[in-house]
């Protein structure tokens, strides 16, 4: 640590000092002046100067509404090359002063891009910095290719700026809503008032995070349009563009590097003014220390929130996977009811589109047409709510609802929610199946109650009708035969006197000359079961109960000793009395239940096991975790799989699931009996463990690792990242121990996540290759002609290095091309060709999420992008597209044409090289194909 401290002081002085002698000479910068631009500065000594103040870091007020930012640097540096006084008014709004521009009223403007619209009134100096108009969108909103995209979308943009005009020429028909300033555009977007808004990526950048909006807003996409600001001047006094052009060119680089530094990374507020820090180091050392320190300090800082905002991004991710792939219908809402997302499971459930349910008095009114219900049950929900944050709870209660989707059918819901921090994720679990069930179940249940009343009444009417005996017994007979449900009187010493038809089939007797005598008999061939499984003393069958005067209904499991057949009985059984209470027997009725019992736990396991794995659900982990409450001396271990999500976009989400299934089967096998293992997101699982210190965890921890590295999936192997903590005091809520558990996963997974990545793009490519030796000689051949043509143009070392390793993989996103299109001898159908034209978009995912090949995503995407503008998959022109794609693109045209296919024969090298040369200015750079056609005779590779 010390001696990065002394680099740092060393970096330091040596940029003062390199700072103190790159200042220009006024009187030598004069001289290079022509006459009328002398002549300019002695009779015009004050420029007024339009200033945006809502254009930061690039224009600006500081909190004592002075005017700063990079463009009123660069005034203060021309000022004191020129002498001339730069008078900047900050008391109109851009639309205001733009006016008085473009009539003349004001001099100039320090901040602007060249268009069309204002070379009319306007003359530029050169561009002395340049940004790229992105689209930024609500965060809920994915990757959008192109402004085609947003048609029927509002779409903000700035009055005046350079963006409403670029739009209305070019995309004439997209909605675009006006709006005075950037804050004012953002606010509306996230608001929901605008779809998305097109504006300076920089300007973008400070705003956003100014306005602390970086959690509600994001970029979506780019454009074709890039800011390339200058300084612009009134036609009238056109001798200014030029002083002003040659005096930014005069500017030292070494004070452009410093004002970009000052203003550029608009997210960190620097408080040392670049002054006060040379006027620091020419004091003494002792405080240039001082300030090593606190820059040192800054850096941790920084560091810091970068962590912090990886692990943000990532604990979102993973809740966006768990959201839009549970198997259940959700929907995220915030407190003043403003519905802010639902899942797919939402929409194919209920019929809804997300923009037809926007706040969750549309959802009343569309679900409950029944108004007094409808007020009953939001009345019951918004109780709910106002408990659970009064006793701090973050979950409210399931309340069951009867509700109406959009096409008139009725589901019977257990609405429940979870109180987060800005909102309230609201889940639906369908129990329409399950009550209807158990409907059948009471009105079974009643029906036997109703028979057994029959039974009874009918032996009363035996008892108290004795002259009617004959035909009391034929209608018992006849009521009791015509039962579904098994029925048995017997008497005091348990002799059969009735059973009707069902009871032979009940206990699967085939005539009733198998069924014995009295029910004694039975324990030599039947033995019954509790639910616990354990075995039952006659004493406690239905009929043996009834005898002893008890009565009422129970369920156990049966089991023939003879034919080992098992069922599931339920019992209702009742005494007989006399008219003296005399005891006289008993009777019973009997009913088959084992599948209504089956269907019960299955739905039971339903609930409590995740769908795919089989493991534990998360709601039964986290019910198990309430139990542990009055406990000490467990372990929370979480562990997470990293490289699922490359996986997913790069083998398909199939594969995806393999890794999932084969994960779960490993932690199942690992944990022990009195351990639970649960799903509890999309690549993450959770363990609740009864050990009581770090070792034995750590323990389990290397055996898990040492087992996972066993397990492969085709050619993916399992990676892990794990966090742990353990509940040592009652102190400590069970929620602060999973939180702990979840830091430290986070922590290591920073660590791990982009070596796992890094080694998974190697396996995708190895993968590609295995597939097609087609593919695999392709990409060589190309690796090595974009590195020849990248040395031709003069590019450094590293340049040429990148672009041997693009050439590599500029086709890695066919590995989500099928291998029967991949490697189909003939010709494509338009099918098939439309599969194919994904590969650059597929292997932008790839590699964009791996830090070693970021830098090389973009030139993947672009890479069958056209000069013209007619290429895929953005439609991007000229330098729009980036270099590295346009090299690419020269090279995989020649090997594709001078290779061999099934369905065509290769072209010679001349012809090739002749179909490059008439295709320059449409498909091609023009100036990267006078290298290639001026060097390809002296390529050493494949050219032929």
């Amino acid at each position: 640590m010390h001696k990065v401290k002394i680099l740092i002081v060393s970096a330091l002085l040596l940029c003062v000092c390199t700072f103190l002698t790159a200042a220009v000479d006024k009187s030598t910068f004069l001289a290079s002046l022509d006459e009328s631009e002398k002549f300019f500065i002695a009779s015009h000594p004050v420029v007024t100067v339009l200033f945006d103040p809502a254009w930061a870091p690039l224009e600006y007020l500081d909190s004592d509404n002075n005017p700063v930012g990079m463009s009123k640097q660069y005034l203060d540096e021309i000022s004191t090359i020129t002498g001339l006084s730069f008078e900047l008014d900050v008391s109109l709004s851009w639309q205001q002063g733009y006016q008085k521009l473009l009539s003349g009223e004001i001099d100039m403007t320090a901040s602007i891009s060249p268009t069309d619209e204002r070379s009319k009134y306007l003359v530029f100096t050169d561009s002395y910095i340049s940004a790229p108009l992105v689209i930024v969108a609500r965060q809920d909103v994915g990757y959008i290719g192109s402004l085609d995209e947003l048609q029927g979308r509002k779409v903000a943009v700035v009055d005046g700026y350079s963006s409403k005009e670029w739009l209305r020429t070019d995309y004439p028909n997209l909605d675009t809503v006006l709006v005075d300033t950037v804050e004012q555009g953002l606010r509306m977007v996230q608001k929901g008032e605008a779809f998305c808004m097109v504006e300076n990526l920089l300007v973008i950048n400070h705003y956003s995070t100014n306005l602390g909006l970086t959690h509600a807003i994001k970029v979506v996409g780019s454009t074709p349009y890039v800011h390339a600001l200058s300084m612009g001047v009134h036609k009238k006094i056109v001798p200014l563009a030029s002083i002003l052009n040659k005096a930014i060119q005069a500017i030292p680089a070494t004070a452009r590097q410093k004002m970009y530094e000052n203003h550029l990374p608009a997210q960190y507020e620097k408080t040392i003014s670049p002054d006060t820090v040379r006027w620091l180091f020419a004091i003494t050392v002792f405080l240039i220390l001082i300030l090593v320190f606190w820059i040192w300090t800054l850096v941790r800082e920084i560091k810091g929130r970068e962590i912090a905002e990886k692990e943000k991004e990532a604990s979102q991710q993973k809740f966006e996977q768990l959201f839009s792939g549970a198997p259940m219908p959700l929907a995220l809402i915030d407190f003043d009811g403003n519905v802010l997302a639902v899942n797919q499971r939402w929409s194919a459930v209920f019929g809804f589109q997300d923009v037809q349910i926007t706040h969750v008095s549309a959802w009343y009114e569309q679900v409950y047409p029944d108004s007094a219900y409808r007020k009953a049950i939001r009345k019951q929900w918004d109780d709910s709510i106002v408990k659970a944050q009064a006793t701090n709870s973050s979950l409210i209660p399931p309340l069951e609802c009867l509700i109406q989707s959009q096409n008139g059918t009725s589901h019977t819901m257990e609405v429940s929610g979870t109180i987060l921090s800005d909102s309230i994720l609201v889940t639906f679990f369908d129990i329409t199946e399950r009550k209807h069930v158990l409907e059948e179940m009471r009105n079974l249940h009643k029906d036997a109650e109703h028979s057994r009343q029959i039974v009874l009444s009918a032996l009363e009417d035996q008892q108290l009708l004795h002259q009617s005996l004959t035909r009391s017994n034929a209608t018992l007979d006849a009521a009791i035969n015509s039962m579904l449900d098994a029925v048995f009187i017997i008497d005091v010493e348990s002799r059969f006197i009735l059973i009707n038809k069902a009871f032979l089939t009940y206990y699967r007797f085939s005539s009733q000359a198998e069924c014995p005598a009295d029910l004694a008999s039975f324990t030599g061939l039947f033995e019954t079961y509790d639910e616990q499984g354990r075995r039952m003393d006659s004493h406690r069958w239905s009929g043996f109960r009834a005898l002893q005067g008890q009565s009422g209904t129970t369920e156990y499991s049966v089991y023939k000793k003879s034919s080992g057949e098992r069922w599931v009985g339920s019992y209702s059984f009742a005494p007989i009395y006399d008219n003296t209470q005399t005891l006289l027997g008993a009777v019973v009725v009997c009913r088959d239940v084992t599948d209504e019992k089956a269907y019960e736990q299955k739905l039971l396991f339903q609930r409590n096991h995740d769908f795919l794995t089989g493991l534990y659900s998360r709601v039964y982990f986290e019910n198990a975790l309430k139990l542990e409450r009055n406990n000490v001396g467990f372990t929370l271990l979480i562990v997470d799989i990293n490289g699922l999500k490359l996986v997913n976009d790069s083998f398909g989400h199939e594969m995806g699931d393999s890794v999932l299934k084969k994960t779960a089967q490993l932690m199942s096998q690992m944990c022990s009996d009195d351990s639970i293992v649960a799903r509890y997101g999309g690549d993450e699982f959770v363990f609740l463990l009864h050990t009581k210190s770090a070792d034995e965890t750590e323990s389990f921890i290397h055996r898990l690792e040492d087992a996972a590295k066993q397990v492969s999936i085709e050619s993916f192997h399992l990676s892990l990242s794990y966090g742990y903590a353990t509940r040592t005091s009652l102190a400590e809520d069970v929620q602060q121990v999973m939180k702990r558990a979840e830091d430290m996963m986070n922590r290591n997974k920073l660590y791990e996540s982009n070596s796992a990545k890094n080694k998974s793009i190697g396996l995708v490519i190895n993968s590609l290759f295995a597939k097609s030796n087609r593919e695999s000689a392709h990409s060589k051949r190309v690796s090595s002609l974009c590195a020849f043509l990248a040395e031709q143009l003069g590019l450094p070392e590293r340049e040429v290095n990148r672009m041997r390793v693009a050439g590599l993989m500029h086709d890695i996103g066919k590995i989500g091309v099928e291998e029967a299109i991949l490697n189909k001898p003939d010709r494509l159908t338009p099918e098939e060709w439309e599969v194919m034209k994904r590969h650059p978009e597929i292997g932008y995912r790839i590699l964009s999420a791996s830090s070693e090949f970021s830098d090389l995503s973009l030139a993947i995407l672009e890479h069958h992008e056209r000069w013209d503008g007619k290429g895929y998959p953005r439609g991007l022109s000229k330098e729009r597209i980036s270099k590295q794609a346009r090299i690419i693109m020269i090279a995989d045209s020649y090997d594709a044409m001078t290779s061999e296919r099934s369905y065509k024969k290769p072209l010679s090298k001349e012809e090739a090289i002749e179909e490059i040369r008439a295709c320059s200015g449409t498909h091609y750079d023009p100036a990267i194909v006078e290298v290639f056609l001026a060097n390809i005779h002296a390529f050493g590779g494949n050219s032929s």
